[in-house]
């Protein structure tokens, strides 16, 4: 981002202050994860999850799935947070709290639009880290999750502006980020840096917000970032997305994405046609039913 665009834009939103505090538990869960592993406190995790309902409940039912539960009933918090792990735990808390910090915020965007879209390219973006760089992809389902905060960002803090901007990105069939750019001056992977440096989340967090819809302007280069791109486009183009269509786009294959994706990671090149697409398909399946679950429910609560 240029430095001077940065600190403009950092006083702006620094100055309207409209946006709300991240929610107690998100920062205990990310302090944890910061800490030494012989530092952290379960107890005191488990507790504090213990006071959202929501939040219990989708733990609760996480870990008794299939894909989680060894033997027994997790019938606690605590066991839990044992045997999802902090970084799954981290993941259920930020689904499970953003979409009702948000809620009662005017906002010229669809909420549960933009949060489908959001928790959709979360599951997409960890299913394709778990498959392509499993020795990092425990950031890859937050970074999706968020990687378009920027756009609640600018809908929030300059609401006559974005709302003029996403009704000319659908008019003149043309990307969101084009139309930020020539009549704000900065996008919303700039703004979502932002809040994300103000919410002290992860750098790498914050640089797959900043480089989604580039990632190869990232120096070093970032495989998550790159996942998150792949991602976003996937869930976009199935339907997933803001509500209008890009002019000149082709229309979507998911073998399209997949050499995308082979380009990057080549272990994605012994998979065979029908495979990759199998494999893709079920992702988004998955994602699909994800939101679903989450998000409708908790936007009328």
């Amino acid at each position: 981002m240029n430095p001077v665009t940065y600190d403009i834009l950092t006083q702006r939103v620094k100055q309207l202050g409209n946006l709300p505090a991240m929610p107690t538990i998100l920062t205990t869960l990310c302090e944890a994860l910061s800490a030494r592993v012989n530092k952290i406190d379960v107890g005191q995790i488990a507790r504090t999850i213990s006071y959202d309902k929501s939040l219990t409940a989708q733990c609760l039912r996480q870990a008794n799935s299939a894909l989680y539960r060894q033997r027994g009933d997790v019938a606690t918090v605590r066991e839990a947070v044992l045997s999802l792990g902090l970084w799954r735990i981290r993941d259920i808390a930020f689904s499970c709290n953003l979409p009702l910090l948000f809620a009662n915020l005017s906002s010229c965007v669809g909420k549960e639009v933009f949060w489908r879209h959001g928790l959709a390219t979360a599951v997409v973006s960890q299913n394709l880290a778990e498959t392509f760089c499993a020795a990092n992809h425990e950031q890859a389902y937050l970074a999706g999750l968020l990687h378009d905060i920027g756009i609640l960002v600018n809908a929030i803090l300059f609401p006559e502006d974005f709302r003029d901007v996403m009704e000319e990105a659908a008019t003149e069939r043309t990307s969101i980020e084009a139309v930020e750019l020539r009549d704000m001056g900065f996008t919303h992977a700039e703004s979502g840096r932002i809040l994300a440096e103000l919410w002290r989340l992860p750098v790498e967090i914050a640089n797959v917000i900043e480089y989604h819809m580039h990632p190869v302007e990232q120096a070093p280069p970032n495989d998550v970032t790159y996942i998150v791109s792949v991602a976003d486009q996937i869930c976009r183009r199935c339907g997933m997305d803001y509500g209008h269509e890009i002019e000149g786009e082709k229309p979507f294959a998911y073998l399209e994405c997949w050499q995308e994706l082979s380009r990057k990671f080549p272990a994605a090149e012994s998979y065979s046609e029908a495979d990759a697409t199998a494999l893709l398909e079920h992702f988004v399946a998955e994602a699909r039913a994800l939101a679903d679950e989450v998000i409708s429910p908790a936007l009328v609560r």
